[in-house]
């Protein structure tokens, strides 16, 4: 408990430090870059039997977080020099052969957009474009093939958008973009819809425990959510069918998900309890997680506590007040 206290303060007081400093972000990027260049390597034969096994495969709905720019899979059928677009199109061809045909197959495609770093708080003067036939993806190169396949179908919603093929792509994004519910991860998103049927969530080559989107459906269906102010505006020009349409979406404030945002103790506390499993194929990273079991988690865990937010009191803003 002690320790859980220690590691959780040190989290806290780093995010401080980390974006009030530009200096230490520039230092954590080039950590990035060097930890990215270790590479990662399994077998092909014997990441598809891992997938199989933990139920990736026909009739299932899953939705992959990838992340392959440090992974080499190595396929024994296909000899020849490494090339990175070739992997990522057999590693997407893969998963969506592993589901069909009467699995469906998600996977986020936040536009790069998303990256910038962009004012915090209501942004009414700002408008920003996104238009799901041409926006590219910044979430891998595989996310990125995937969206821009036959057949697959992807969101309206302009922030942590989905793409999906197979029999339930429709139900998963139909009317994702509202007026009624405006905002990426409420009950009208694709996100809740896959925690409603307990999709199965897979992460290959990154730790499911940074990258599990699904982790932020509770905030925005609980009606008793207790933390005020925690949600902004932000507006959006959207394409459909080439015809543009301006939107004001309802997001989350910048400032909590840098302050407050305690991603590691989150990360601890679901592996801990058994709602991620972990694992390798090679020296691959492989994890999943079922996302009602996530959705339940967070749901216990946010009931009269704005878990995984801490200290908010450290919030340098006047909206860190719970209610």
């Amino acid at each position: 408990m002690l320790s859980d206290l220690m590691l959780l303060f040190v989290e806290r007081v780093s995010r401080q430090l980390y974006w009030s400093w530009p200096r230490l972000r520039r230092w954590r990027s080039s950590a990035r870059k060097y930890s990215n260049s270790i590479r990662q390597q399994c077998r092909r034969d014997e990441l598809l039997r891992y997938l199989d096994e933990i139920g990736v495969k026909d009739g299932a709905l899953v939705m992959v977080h990838t992340g392959t720019d440090s992974v080499e899979i190595v396929d024994e059928s296909r000899p020849g020099p490494y090339n990175a677009i070739v992997q990522a199109q057999t590693l997407m061809l893969d998963m969506v052969r592993l589901t069909a045909p009467d699995g469906t197959l998600v996977m986020p495609t936040h536009a790069l957009y998303q990256a910038e770093e962009l004012p915090v708080g209501t942004m009414t003067a700002e408008m920003t474009t996104y238009d799901p036939r041409r926006s590219p993806c910044g979430v891998g190169l595989v996310n990125e093939l995937f969206w821009r396949s036959k057949s697959v179908k992807r969101s309206l919603f302009p922030f942590n958008m989905l793409a999906a093929c197979g029999p339930l792509a429709d139900e998963l994004l139909r009317d994702n973009l509202n007026e009624r519910h405006p905002s990426p991860h409420g009950t009208d998103s694709g996100y809740y819809r896959i925690c409603q049927r307990n999709g199965l969530v897979v992460s290959i080559g990154v730790r499911l425990r940074e990258y599990i989107t699904i982790a932020h459906v509770v905030e925005e269906v609980r009606e008793d959510w207790p933390i005020k102010d925690f949600f902004t505006e932000r507006n959006y020009r959207v394409f459909e069918d080439g015809i543009a349409k301006e939107w004001t979406v309802r997001l989350r404030r910048d400032d909590y998900a840098k302050f407050a945002y305690c991603r590691r103790k989150m990360g601890r506390d679901m592996v801990a309890e058994g709602v991620i499993h972990e694992g390798h194929v090679g020296t691959v990273r492989v994890d999943w997680a079922r996302a009602g079991e996530v959705f339940d988690f967070f749901w216990r865990k946010t009931k009269n506590n704005p878990y995984p937010y801490y200290a908010l009191w450290m919030m340098r803003k006047p909206w860190h007040k719970c209610s």
